[in-house]
């Protein structure tokens, strides 16, 4: 007997699919090749830290994430005000971020001309349509703007502005600018003066971390299956699996198959019932970042420790996050955690360092008088998708190809947007898609 809908990967966008199936009515089989859900989400404690695998919190723009815990059982955990409080460096010298228009007009991290390209903004043309991060930001705020966007797409997609896509990296931004006739400042007006307002943006993360909502959804999508797919083919009017279950091959029937498995992955099983699909999955790139988790004495990294974190575009240590600033129960007293991210798309071979030299890497790029305590290292191969010049284009050509296949459908953070709460989002959407 056939299943009426498989979900292939429990990470967010895969949970986020069979939620939006059971909620409906639906009970999909939800399979997963690793022992654990979540796929890179989630938290570890360790001598009394509490250490994320990946990402820190949720950036919740629209009040989706209240609704969401609401129907998990769960309660968000608000960030401290230290979340505002963000720094970057340039040139060797570390400036607190401006928070808004009239902070980048006072701010040492620009210089005299720069800050007057900025009041040139609402009087420019529109950027050309389809250009970069690097080209968006540079024409629209000049050569300082330039590395405001670097800074930006540093902390969100670790990536080469000159190789990210600004309508798929930033639709936000792309829209903004559309609404204001080409201009950001014209757009943020024009966005104030509706008659409905939206919620201001919230950083928030949960009492035991990442974790909790993982453990949340997981338990709101069974039934579950560990089981690894190897290949999905047509099979009458649905779909036939082929599954390795502790090393034993066996095959699973389907109506529907939702595939929320990385894009490279997605790859390998589609080869041998569409191999341009195939192809063009293979097109989709990402970026290797490792996050090395330290103990560092509060006075080494001061005033650092005190807000949200440091982004330094361009360098190897692409950042670092002190997690404690936002939820203090993260670290021990009398100590800090720092969370340094290191590799991205333009350094990916620091990502692979050894342990000790990752160490020494991090200590040596931002300046630790003394040696930090490690506490943990992870390594993602495949951190954070690159939504790289013709994205958009490969992405509806990629839809155009699925939808060939009736009953499959495809999601997750490769496609339309890196955040969790964009992958939550889009599994919905893609399990509402499906129909009944």
């Amino acid at each position: 007997m056939a299943h009426a809908v498989v979900v292939v990967g429990a990470g967010v966008a895969g949970m986020g699919a069979a939620l939006a199936l059971r909620e409906r009515g639906i009970t999909p089989l939800l399979l997963e090749a690793e022992d654990r859900a979540g796929g890179k989400l989630g938290t570890e404690s360790q001598r009394g830290f509490l250490l994320e695998r990946a990402a820190l919190g949720l950036l919740d723009r629209s009040g989706e994430l209240a609704e969401l815990c609401a129907k998990l059982g769960i309660a968000p955990y608000p960030a401290s005000p230290a979340a505002s409080l963000r720094f970057v460096e340039r040139g060797g010298t570390v400036h607190a971020l401006p928070r808004g228009f009239g902070e980048a007009l006072t701010t040492k991290l620009l210089s005299a001309r720069e800050k007057v390209a900025l009041l040139g903004e609402p009087f420019r043309p529109a950027a050309p349509d389809g250009g970069t991060v690097a080209e968006f930001f540079a024409h629209r705020l000049g050569s300082g703007g330039r590395f405001l966007g670097d800074a930006i797409q540093t902390g969100i997609h670790a990536g080469d502005p000159d190789r990210l896509e600004l309508r798929t990296a930033f639709p936000t931004l792309a829209a903004l600018a559309e609404a204001g006739r080409g201009s950001l400042i014209r757009g943020a007006l024009a966005g104030s003066k509706r008659k409905q307002k939206k919620p201001r943006a919230r950083l928030a993360s949960f009492r035991g971390g990442m974790q909790e909502l993982v453990d949340a959804l997981s338990r709101r999508t069974l039934p579950k299956l560990r089981a690894r797919v190897r290949a999905v083919r047509s099979a009458g009017r649905g779909y036939r699996l082929q599954v390795e279950t502790g090393g034993t091959a066996s095959e699973i029937d389907a109506e529907r198959v939702v595939l929320a498995l990385p894009a490279p992955g997605a790859a390998e099983v589609l080869d041998g019932l569409d191999a341009p699909l195939a192809g063009r999955l293979r097109e989709l790139n990402a970026a290797a970042v490792s996050l090395v988790h330290l103990a560092v004495a509060p006075q080494d990294v001061a005033p650092l420790h005190q807000g949200f974190g440091l982004l330094r575009p361009g360098r190897p240590v692409l950042g670092a996050l002190f997690p404690a600033a936002l939820w203090p129960e993260r670290a021990p007293g009398g100590q800090a955690l720092l969370s340094a991210l290191v590799g991205g798309a333009r350094h990916p071979q620091a990502a692979s360092l050894p342990d000790e030299e990752l160490v020494q890497l991090v200590r040596n790029e931002l300046r630790l008088p003394r040696p930090p305590e490690l506490l943990r290292v992870v390594r993602w191969a495949q951190a954070i998708p690159q939504y790289e010049p013709g994205h958009g284009a490969r992405v509806a050509e990629i839809e155009r190809l699925t939808a060939g296949h009736p009953g499959l459908r495809l999601t997750g953070a490769w496609y339309r947007g890196v955040g969790v709460l964009d992958c939550l989002r889009d599994g919905r959407k893609v399990a509402e898609s499906l129909g009944d």
